[in-house]
């Protein structure tokens, strides 16, 4: 499961202060008074090119599950850090009424598709493997994984639009 944790003001600050490509993300957020599309998050996270040390020096890893860092939100959209160490994953889960676009900051990310059967119990579709530099756009009513299924760890920038307030977990059967 998800350890959740807001950036406190100096480590954010010292984040924006060494990152311009998070600021200038964040700035454009803001400019903004609503809900961002999933294709405009895209193209604007895909010229991101974000100081990797500093966000590393700003993060951490949860022991058990993943770590979530709370840069900021307000009511259009949540923007945070997301870290798993190697094994880690989400549970089969959606984002219920929130868009998600994410860039690999580093590591590799495994994406895992599923669709719900008769049963209602969740199947694989689709698995996607991503690289740093590449984005994942994510509809509210995809169902989806995300997991480490490499050797290092795995950090990305995730936007949720409007923030995450609420999603399922699925069960595999």
């Amino acid at each position: 499961m998800a350890t959740h944790v807001v950036l406190s003001p100096d480590v954010r600050e010292k984040l924006l202060s060494e990152c311009s490509e998070i600021t200038n993300f964040l700035d454009w957020l803001e400019s903004i008074d609503r809900r961002p599309g999933l294709d405009e998050l895209a193209m604007n996270l895909s010229n991101l090119n974000p100081n990797i040390d500093a966000v590393k020096n700003s993060v951490g890893y949860a022991e058990d599950g993943y770590k979530r860092h709370v840069i900021k939100e307000n009511n259009f959209y949540e923007l945070a850090i997301i870290c798993w160490k190697p094994g880690q994953s989400t549970p089969v889960h959606d984002h219920e009424g929130s868009d998600c676009a994410f860039l690999i900051v580093s590591g590799v990310s495994t994406e895992t598709t599923y669709k719900i059967n008769e049963e209602g119990v969740p199947f694989p579709t689709d698995l996607t493997i991503r690289k740093s530099g590449e984005i994942c756009a994510a509809k509210e009513q995809d169902i989806h994984t995300v997991s480490n299924e490499g050797d290092v760890g795995l950090v990305e920038l995730h936007v949720y639009t409007p923030p995450l307030s609420r999603y399922n977990i699925y069960s595999n059967g």
